[in-house]
């Protein structure tokens, strides 16, 4: 489905009625990319969306008005509420799947955290898929932020956790003692548009969680 991208209601036809339409049109695909258990990337993008129209219309509210500016209020105020009930329904949607997520420390854990396995198995399928995490700590004048890269190493035929990992120590040398988590879904859900970005949203909580032995 189309992205909705930044300043999308600047674009197009200047009317307030075109607009909702749109918004109207591009809501009515996110719901049916929920109910397919889609979480990304419209998640996401209405998130910023809203973001950067709440912002607007905060400057909007203090400027003079003008025909064009009552134009963009009227198209901000129809739409900041319906944007907000999709996030809604997006974070609901996103809490469920993540709470239903098993995760289970897979062999040792190493001193070393921010680069290891996420080994994820889904529903009654018969593979484990292989993904290389890496956890970078960028440090700014707020503190630090912690980027997280997943990388897909490979699918493997339905055999233990366990057997997966001892199967990419011997296979890849680069990671002797690697974190590795096993990650389970109940379900046999999307993983480019929804696991995987709950995955990686919860990596470091899920390491910090390996240290201190709060995982299964």
């Amino acid at each position: 489905m189309a992205r909705l991208r930044p300043g999308w209601f600047l674009q197009g036809l200047w009317d307030a009625e075109y607009q909702q339409y749109r918004l109207l049109a591009y809501l009515a695909q996110v719901r049916r990319e929920y109910l397919a258990q889609r979480l990304y990337p419209h998640l996401a993008d209405l998130i910023a969306s809203y973001e950067e129209m709440r912002a607007l219309s905060r400057q909007v509210e203090e400027t003079n008005p003008t025909p064009e500016l009552e134009t963009l209020q009227e198209i901000l105020t129809f739409s900041l509420p319906r944007i907000e009930s999709s996030i809604e329904e997006g974070r609901l949607l996103y809490e469920t799947i993540a709470q239903s997520l098993y995760v289970q420390v897979v062999g040792v854990v190493p001193m070393y955290r921010d680069e290891g396995y996420v080994l994820l198995r889904r529903g009654t399928e018969r593979e484990v898929h292989v993904y290389l995490y890496e956890l970078r700590r960028v440090y700014d004048a707020q503190g630090h932020q912690v980027a997280i890269r997943l990388t897909f190493v490979g699918t493997y035929a339905q055999v233990g956790f366990l057997s997966v990992r001892e199967k990419l120590l011997t296979e890849r040398k680069d990671l002797p003692v690697p974190l590795t988590l096993g990650v389970e879904s109940p379900w046999e859900l999307p993983i480019e548009p929804t696991l995987l970005p709950i995955i990686q949203r919860s990596l470091p909580k899920w390491t910090q969680a390996a240290t201190e032995g709060g995982l299964g």
